[in-house]
This record gives C-alpha cells, structure tokens and sequence, in this order.
C-alpha cells in the first residue's frame, strides 16, 4: 500500500532528481533501483547505517518496496547511538554503503522478535541520548496517513529544489521531508556533514535551493551568516520544527529570510510524525503558535486528571488518528503509558484557543517545580532571548533539598562575567524565574540536525529524549 503510493506518485515525475554532490538519480532510476535492491531483502527487519543520506533515503525506499522493516541509524551520532539501537532492536542484517555501494550485511548477534500481528514498516528509535532508546513501531497506514495529510497543504511542486539537511533517521525528515517531496516531485539535493553553517549557505547559493526545513536554532544560525553572505535569496519555502519557537526568534526568522513563506510545525515521532501546521499567512502574527491539526488528527489539551482543560488553560496535548503508533518495539508496558483511551499521552505541554489554534509550552518531564511553582524552562528562555546579546541560552532543574528544585542557566553571548546574566535575569524574568547557578559557555551542544540537546545539559536522572 505504502510503495504504490509512492511509486505512484514519483512516477508522474520521472525526470525529477534524487542527488548528493556528484551523485544523481532520476526518480525513474530511483524507483527502479529500489524495486531491484528489495528483490535482495528476504529478512524481516533491517537496520540501515550510510554515510550518505543519499544512500540510506534509497535504502528506505528498497525495505518498503520489499515490504520488510527498517530501522534508520546515523553515522553522525556516533557509535554508541548506533550501538543503542542495535541492542533496543537486535536487527538481523544491516543495509550499508561502506563498500561505497548498498551492502546487506548479516549481523551475528541479530536476534530480532517480529512484532504478532501486522510487520511494522518501520522501528525508529528515540535518541536515548542518557538510557536506552524507544524503538517506535509505524506501520504503513501510519506513515501513509501523515504523507497525505502534509500532501493536503504542503505548497511544493516540481519546480522546487529542497535541500535535507539533516539524517533521515529522524521521522520529521523521513516523512515531511523526503516522502512529501517524492509526492510532489520536488528535486531532492541531500547533505550529509555536520552542521556547518558555511558549508549550508555555499550549497544554498550554490544549487538555488528554494526549500529548507530545520530547527529554529539552526535557522537562527543560519541568519547570522547569512547577513554576511546573503546566500539565502533563493528560499521560497520554510519549515521549522523540532524546538519550541519563541516570538522573538519568529521575527528575527522572517526579517532574515523576507522572500521565503514560512511554515511552523509540530509533531513527534510517535504520530508519524507530523501534528499540526502553522499556514505561511499567520506567521507574522501568530509565529510561536504551531497552528492546527492535520485533516485526519484530532487533538485535545487535558488537565493532571485526565480531564479537557478549559480554552487557554495549560495541560498534556493528546492525539488521536490514524498516523498514532502501534506501539513501542518488545516494551508493552512503555506502550500502555503513553496510549490510553485511545489518545497518545504526547507528554507536551500546550494551551488551545476554541478555534483548534494551539501552542506549546515545553516539555512536561522538563517542568521545573520549585516552591510548588510549575516553571517551564522554555519560557525562561524566550524571555532572555529578547536580549539583542543572547546567542543560546538553556534553563534546566537541579534537585534541591529545601525548594523541590532551583533553576540553573547555560548561556553563550556577549557577557564578560556572570553579574551581566544576574542582571538581566532580574530585569526579564518573574522572581520564581530566577536561576540559582548560571554558567557561560561559548555554544550548547546541539544534535545532528541542530538541535539542542537539553538532556546533555538538565541535571536529572529521568531521561529526556
């Protein structure tokens, strides 16, 4: 079901290209050569690890045609994220390009359970950056739900180039990137290296890329470059996801890149991934706002009892729909905490006009309680940021004795000492707000996809992926 539709859809676009650097691909030459490669696939689960996402896209495309399970990896997290997904997964072969080409290689310690009932099409697995990662089972109704949904606003087509920037391990790549272009027949031009702003902006310019999607740290980054290199001119069209976005990087965003229309989303893996959409035409008014529901996702706000919060009350985003999980890899009982009633428990927490507009707040197991008070580190953040010397800035909670927790702030910009902080904290912030340790650094640490990795930072032992 899923590689007909697709195959579909790239077949009414036969010359449109699939390249990385040097090397290109048809999508007639891509859907042939995935159809030949899953004549080789006879197992039921395969993880995939390329150096070149160009590689690893087309690997995807060969496990659907073959209709077996994949499992994404990426090189540029390093061994022990692939290490951790092997042991959550323990997949019998591997798909790689070390040879320089597709190779299946069989992994001797493969011992992988196929799931009872319908073979997921894919197992992508949580970042696990401090405990072991969730191995996330979609199947092809999931996946296929969330494509035409995206396909039903997504304003792409043939004529535009879009640049993936990050590893398709990651579901919001997978889908709202690599999947919806195929559907559009957009022209696909991968990047493989880490994040290196002057590299993206020479690729930018370079291939008149008119499609980006990223976090907004790296948009933000991106904008600092780009007022020296003014490379950006050819974007028309812009998502961002994967990090709370606050009103103050929002206008920074769009003063940065005026031509360009600029879509604010949200989802999470779990729902395959992609939630609610933020149109281009509310951006400027609304722009930390992450929009509406898709067409086939409902959506409901509940209280710590598990009952609908009032319009503009805080509390858990739920979703339901066709494009929710089966259910975590071999853990029915991570399975039975996050899916109860028939909604999935999203563990965000977010606030609903009456009309379906929503927002985030942050995220619940990032909550700071001090005194009683509940204190989400995003806001802390956004209020900073309106400071012209902010660069990044992370609040996080330290387990106290007396208060519950005391608030501490990483943060990199043009201070000299920790004073200057302090003084802003207190013009900025509410008093509860205020941070008890405060530590200057030249940069936080930040993923693969340029995404700031709270749980390297936040002192706590529970696991934020």
């Amino acid at each position: 079901m899923l590689w007909k539709y697709i195959e579909e859809k790239m077949n009414c676009h036969p010359d449109s290209r699939i390249s990385e650097d040097a090397v290109s691909f048809t999508y007639q030459e891509a859907v042939d050569f995935a159809k030949q490669f899953a004549d080789r696939l006879d197992g039921a689960c395969y993880a995939i690890l390329c150096r070149s996402e160009l590689f690893a896209a087309l690997a995807i495309l060969s496990c659907i045609a073959a209709e077996v399970t994949f499992v994404p990896m990426s090189y540029r997290y390093g061994r022990k994220h692939c290490e951790r997904i092997l042991e959550t997964v323990h997949p019998d072969f591997v798909i790689t390009d070390i040879l320089g080409q597709l190779t299946v290689v069989t992994l001797d310690d493969g011992t992988y359970q196929e799931p009872q009932g319908e073979r997921p099409a894919a197992i992508l697995c949580t970042s696990g950056t401090t405990g072991t990662p969730k191995g996330i089972m979609l199947s092809r109704r999931n996946l296929l739900t969330n494509i035409a949904d995206i396909n039903r606003y997504f304003a792409i087509d043939s004529a535009d180039k879009i640049l993936i920037a990050r590893p398709v391990y990651h579901c919001a790549v997978l889908t709202g990137e690599f999947f919806i272009s195929l559907c559009r027949g957009a022209n696909i031009s991968f990047y493989s290296e880490g994040l290196n702003p002057a590299l993206l902006l020479q690729k930018i310019k370079k291939e008149n890329i008119t499609v980006l999607c990223g976090t907004p740290t790296m948009f933000m980054t991106l904008a600092q470059f780009g007022r020296r290199a003014a490379a950006c001119s050819s974007l028309r069209t812009i998502v961002i996801s994967g990090e709370c976005l606050d009103t103050v990087r929002a206008k920074a965003i769009e003063k940065a890149f005026p031509a360009a229309k600029i879509y604010h989303v949200y989802g999470l893996t779990e729902a395959s991934p992609r939630v609610a959409f933020l149109p281009p035409d509310l951006f400027a008014t609304r722009g930390d706002w992450v929009g509406y529901p898709l067409h086939s996702v409902e959506l409901r706000v509940v209280d710590r009892r598990g009952n609908p919060a009032a319009p503009g009350e805080t509390g858990e985003l739920c979703v339901r729909g066709n494009s929710v999980m089966m259910g975590y890899y071999n853990d029915p009982g991570a399975t039975a905490a996050v899916l109860r009633g028939g909604w999935l428990h999203t563990g965000d927490m977010a606030v609903m006009e009456p009309n379906g507009l929503v927002k985030i707040r942050g995220r619940k197991d990032n909550m700071i309680i001090r005194g009683g008070m509940n204190i989400y580190p995003q806001e802390i953040e956004k209020n900073l940021s309106q400071d012209i010397r902010v660069r990044e800035v992370m609040a996080y909670g330290i387990p106290d004795a007396f208060s519950g927790e005391k608030i501490g702030l990483q943060i990199a910009g043009d201070f000299t000492n920790r004073d200057q902080v302090l003084r802003l904290c207190q013009r900025m912030l509410l008093p509860y707000q205020m941070p008890s340790v405060v530590e200057l650094v030249d940069t936080l640490p930040k993923n693969g996809s340029g995404k700031i990795i709270r749980a390297k930072t936040v002192r706590r032992t529970r696991d934020n992926v």
